[in-house]
């Protein structure tokens, strides 16, 4: 019966060994569930610091730095109605010098249609026996 006896002492051990394991995982398992919790809630408040602390700076930024915007954003539209007023007047004076061009082409045609109406009439009289 002695080797029965040492096998029972080794099962009783080793159930007790069980217990403590067992026992360590449910302690593992409780503090993991609790540190979830608490890093969940961790992570979002420092989200939201890190968000609030963006948020004032750039403000403050912003607040710092209006006057130097405000004068950038005047120059950049004086620049373009500088360069809109320039594009303008290359076209009116293109406009300018085509309309004197259009006036003198009429003029051209109002001439040459004299001189084809002349020259008409001088033959039609001629073929005519005038």
């Amino acid at each position: 019966m002695g080797i029965n006896n040492v096998t029972t002492a080794r099962e009783a051990l080793m159930a007790e060994l069980l217990q403590d394991a067992d026992a360590l995982v449910r302690r593992f398992e409780q503090v993991d569930d609790a540190m979830a919790g608490k890093i969940e809630k961790a992570a979002a408040d420092a989200a939201g610091k890190a968000f609030l602390a963006f948020k004032l700076n750039f403000e403050s930024v912003i607040e710092n730095n209006a006057e130097k915007m405000t004068e950038a954003g005047r120059y950049a539209a004086a620049q373009i109605g500088n360069q809109l007023n320039s594009q303008a007047m290359q076209i009116f004076s293109a406009n300018a010098a085509l309309g004197k061009q259009a006036h003198r082409f009429v003029l051209l045609l109002v001439m040459l249609g004299l001189l084809a109406g002349a020259a008409g009439g001088f033959i039609g009289a001629k073929m005519a026996g005038a």
